[in-house]
């Protein structure tokens, strides 16, 4: 089941309504902003406020597409970005922060994540943002079809394959 949205920039937007997105910050304006506004286009949003919860979730769901923010108490993104690829690299992880950040998490969101994205964002933003991570998590399916070590699938996604 897919909805169709009218992006920004040219041609539809196409979801499948089915896949799982877990959101993961401990703002709680931003998880109901999250959950109201992603829930017009998939029909299983999860939001969590910490880590811990995140990764009981990825035990219980087959998820599709984590944004986590990297600023939160006890684990921070960059940790749970770590434990969702040991748990299963084809799931993209996108990162989101408003926070200033240090030189090293700017350097791992920033080459490390399957994306990163600056709070405030727009709407707009939010939607390519989510766009560029599921067409991520479709590729990363196929290539897990063919390679049996999932861990290699960012490296030949990146160009960066041995």
């Amino acid at each position: 089941m897919t909805t169709e949205n009218q992006p920004t920039a040219g041609g539809k937007r196409n979801y499948d309504r089915t896949s799982y997105i877990l959101v993961v910050d401990d703002d709680n304006t931003l998880l109901k902003f999250f959950k109201i506004h992603l829930n017009k286009f998939f029909s299983r949003v999860i939001v969590v406020k910490n880590a811990k919860e995140a990764i009981d979730t990825l035990r219980e769901k087959e998820i599709d597409l984590v944004l986590s923010d990297i600023r939160m108490p006890r684990m921070d993104g960059l940790q749970l970005m770590k434990r969702v690829r040991k748990h299963d690299a084809a799931i993209p992880v996108l990162m989101i922060s408003g926070a200033l950040l240090t030189e090293e998490q700017s350097k791992a969101a920033e080459d490390d994540a399957d994306g990163y994205l600056r709070k405030p964002f727009s709407v707009d933003d939010l939607h390519a943002f989510i766009d560029n991570g599921m067409k991520l998590r479709e590729k990363y399916k196929r290539l897990s079809e063919l390679l049996p070590d999932k861990k290699v699938i960012r490296d030949v996604l990146r160009g960066r394959a041995k």
